[in-house]
């Protein structure tokens, strides 16, 4: 079993923006590697029930490298990058639903995706998507993005009818930690309360 460092995954990551002709490509190997093995990435960073549900491991105009973990019973709404993303789920489950964009600023679904344990999805900076974890088990994920995540202005979606609406992290966060505690206060861990 490999020994997987979050430093050394940042390191990586950066070089490959740096010096790399596809970096997207680039960074979806090394994440690749690194969700093959997920009980070395466990060992990490585990407990995931007590840990943030967004870690930034980095941040920076070129790149931003976040650990994400998805509580039981969440469902995002539609949202777009505006940047390159790969994303690796190493527990759990996560579904995507892609979507594609109307003349009226509007959205329709287009496609959908299940990932598991250990697979990857390469993003492109046009795409949106909403994430799901319909499930009662955590789910876990490395989200490394080809620029600063957090000050690039973003779009998000209603659920009700696609209208579109700056996208808004805190609420999103707000609505990530909602859910942890309520599967937090389970009996079991990830059953809901």
């Amino acid at each position: 079993m490999s020994s997987f460092d979050k430093d050394t995954l940042v390191d990586e990551c950066l070089s490959a923006v740096r010096t790399e002709a596809d970096p997207r490509r680039a960074v979806k190997d090394i994440v690749e590697r690194a969700v093959s093995d997920p009980a070395s990435i466990e060992a990490e960073v585990r407990p995931w029930t007590e840990s943030p549900m967004m870690t930034i491991w980095h941040r920076s105009e070129e790149l931003t490298v976040l650990h994400i973990v998805w509580p039981p019973d969440v469902d995002l709404f539609a949202h777009d990058h505006n940047m390159w993303a790969n994303i690796g789920i190493y527990g759990g489950r996560e579904d995507n639903t892609f979507y594609r964009r109307l003349e009226n600023g509007r959205i329709e679904p287009n496609t959908e995706k299940s990932m598991f344990v250990s697979d990857v999805v390469s993003l492109g900076p046009d795409v949106v998507h909403s994430v799901a974890n319909p499930t009662r088990e955590w789910t876990a994920a490395l989200h490394i993005y080809g620029g600063e995540f957090f000050t690039t202005p973003r779009t998000m979606w209603s659920k009700k009818d696609y209208e579109p609406m700056q996208l808004d992290v805190d609420f999103i966060r707000a609505r990530l930690e909602a859910a942890a505690s309520a599967a937090r206060t389970a009996d079991t861990p990830g059953e809901a309360p």
